[in-house]
C-alpha cells in the first residue's frame, strides 16, 4: 500500500523528458498533448488520430494545425514507444534520487507499460510489477471522470480489459468503482492525499535537500536541450558569489538550493515559447513572467522547501521594479536575491536560447554591468557574481546606477544622511558651487528631489553600505 501510494504520487516525474519531441509534433503545445493523450488508447490509431485533430489541435491556427495533423500522420508508433521509455527511464533515475525505494524505482521504470505490452520495450502481463499495473489502470480511469463520470470510466477500463489493463485488476475495479470515487470529495486534494498517507511515512531528512532540489533541478532542465544544466550552473556560481560578497554561511546555503530550484515552474510554460525564435507575443510573455510565481507557489506547500522557494521566486526580479513576478524594488530584495538575479542572468547569457547564440564571457560580463548602470540589477552582486565567474571586479568598471559617476555617488551619499552642502564641500574638499552642481545633476539622474528621495534611492541601490565615513556636522 506504501509502494504504491508513493508510485501515484511520483508517477510523472519523467514528463519533461520528452516535451521536447512532443512539442515538435504538436507545434510547440507539449502540455496539451500530455493532457489530451493521458486517457487515449494509445495502440488505438484511428483514437489517436482523431484526438489529435478535434483536441490537441482544437485552438491552434490553420497552419499549425496542418503542421501537426501532418506530424501526427508521419510519426507512427516509433515515436509513442520512444516517448513512453524515455518517460519511464527518467523517472526511475530521478526517483531513485529522491529516495522512493527499490519498489517504486522498478514500478517507474514501467509504469507506462500495457498488460498485452504494446508500444513498451519490456515484456509484458505478470512481468510489470503489480504496483504498476494498478497506478497505471487508476491513472487512466481517472482522467476519464471530469467529461464522463465514474461510469465512463468504468466504460473505459470494461473496454480496455485484457489489453492495455490486467483483466483481474479491471474485474476488481469493476466491483468496486462506485465505492472508490465515492471518497473523493471537492475540498483539498493536497490535504487529502496527506492524510490517505500509509504509515510509516517517508520522511525526507534536512541532510537530504541537496539530493532533492538537484533532482528538481533537473526535472525542469531536462524539459529543452537548451537548458540541461542550467540550474546546477546557476547553483554553483551563484554560492561562489555569495561567498565572495561575505555572505554568511546559512544565507549561502540558500542561494545555493534556491539555484537549483529557480526554474521549477518553467515547466508550465508550453514548449513553443521556448522554441520560439522571433518575439513573444503578450500571452506567450505573459506566461513567462508567470514561471517564477509557479515556483514560489509549488514549494511553498512544505515547511522545509518555503523559505528556499520564495527566494527563488525573485530571481527575474530588478532593482528598480522592472522585474517579474512581483515587481519588487531593491528595497524589497535581500542581499541573497540580488545574488541570485544577477547570476541567472549572467548564467543565461552564456547558455545559447532558441531566439539568440550564447554570448562570450567578455560580453556577457558586459551586460550585466550595463544593467548597473541602468539601475535593474544590484552592483556588489554583479562584482561578485564576475569575480566567482573568474572575471575580476577590479579589472572590470561597473557602472553605478543611473549614469551616476564616482563624484556624484560620493555626494549622494552624503546628501542621503542629511549633510549640509558646506559640509558636504569640506569632506570632498571641493567648493560648495561644486557641490550644489552635483546635486542638481543627481536629481536629474535619479528623478528624486528631497534628502529621503535621495536616501531611499541609496538603499534600494546597496550605497550606504559602501559608504565611507561620514563628516562631523
Amino acid at each position: 500500500m506504501s509502494d504504491v501510494y508513493y508510485l501515484a504520487l511520483v508517477s510523472h516525474l519523467g514528463c519533461t523528458s520528452y516535451a521536447q519531441e512532443q512539442g515538435e509534433i504538436a507545434a510547440g503545445d507539449d502540455g496539451s498533448m500530455r493532457r489530451t493523450y493521458s486517457e487515449a488508447d494509445m495502440a488505438d490509431r484511428p483514437e489517436m488520430f482523431r484526438l489529435a485533430i478535434t483536441e490537441v489541435t482544437s485552438n491552434m491556427n490553420p497552419l499549425d494545425r496542418a503542421r501537426t495533423i501532418a506530424g501526427f500522420m508521419g510519426a507512427g508508433t516509433g515515436f509513442l514507444l520512444a516517448g513512453n521509455a524515455a518517460i519511464c527511464e527518467v523517472s526511475a533515475r530521478l526517483g531513485e534520487r529522491l529516495g522512493v525505494g527499490p519498489n517504486v524505482t522498478r514500478a517507474l521504470n514501467e509504469v507506462l507499460a500495457r498488460w498485452d505490452g504494446r508500444l513498451f520495450p519490456l515484456p509484458p502481463g505478470d512481468a510489470v510489477s503489480l504496483i504498476s499495473r494498478i497506478t497505471h489502470l487508476t491513472r487512466v480511469a481517472y482522467a476519464h471522470t471530469p467529461g464522463r463520470g465514474p461510469a465512463g470510466a468504468a466504460e473505459v477500463v470494461r473496454k480496455r480489459r485484457g489489453t492495455e489493463f490486467d483483466p483481474l485488476l479491471a474485474d476488481a475495479f469493476l466491483k468496486t468503482y462506485s465505492e472508490l470515487f465515492a471518497g473523493i470529495t471537492e475540498g483539498s486534494v493536497w490535504d487529502q492525499t496527506m492524510e490517505a498517507e500509509p504509515a510509516p511515512q517517508r520522511l525526507v531528512p534536512q541532510s537530504h535537500l541537496d539530493d532533492l532540489t538537484l533532482a528538481i533541478a533537473d526535472f525542469a532542465d531536462i524539459k529543452s536541450p537548451l537548458t540541461l544544466g542550467h540550474s546546477r550552473r546557476v547553483s554553483m556560481l551563484a554560492a561562489k558569489a555569495g561567498e565572495c560578497l561575505g555572505l554568511r554561511t546559512a544565507e549561502v546555503s540558500l542561494v545555493r538550493l534556491a539555484g537549483h530550484v529557480h526554474d521549477l515552474g518553467t515547466v508550465s510554460v508550453a514548449q513553443r515559447v521556448w522554441m520560439k525564435d522571433a518575439p513573444l507575443n503578450r500571452p506567450e510573455l505573459e506566461a513567462v513572467r508567470l514561471h517564477a510565481y509557479h515556483t514560489e507557489r509549488i514549494l511553498s506547500a512544505s515547511r522545509s522547501l518555503q523559505p528556499i522557494g520564495a527566494l527563488a521566486g525573485l530571481h527575474h526580479e530588478r532593482m528598480d521594479g522592472s522585474g517579474y513576478h512581483r515587481g519588487a524594488a531593491g528595497s524589497a530584495q535581500q542581499q541573497a536575491a540580488r545574488v541570485l538575479a544577477a547570476t541567472e542572468m549572467y548564467q543565461s547569457l552564456l547558455e545559447k536560447r532558441s531566439w539568440r547564440p550564447a554570448f562570450t564571457p567578455s560580453d556577457a560580463a558586459r551586460i550585466v554591468s550595463d544593467e548597473v548602470g541602468s539601475g535593474r540589477l544590484d552592483r556588489g552582486a554583479v562584482r561578485a557574481v564576475l569575480e566567482a565567474a573568474g572575471q575580476p571586479a577590479g579589472n572590470r568598471r561597473v557602472a553605478w546606477p543611473a549614469g551616476l559617476t564616482d563624484r556624484e555617488v560620493d555626494v549622494l551619499r552624503l546628501l542621503a544622511g542629511g549633510h549640509s552642502n558646506r559640509s558636504i564641500a569640506r569632506a570632498l574638499s571641493v567648493s560648495e558651487a561644486t557641490v550644489r552642481t552635483h546635486a542638481l545633476s543627481i536629481y536629474g539622474k535619479t528623478g528624486v528631489h528631497s534628502r529621503s528621495g535621495v536616501g531611499l534611492f541609496a538603499i534600494e541601490h546597496d550605497l550606504i553600505s559602501l559608504a565611507k565615513d561620514q563628516p562631523n556636522g
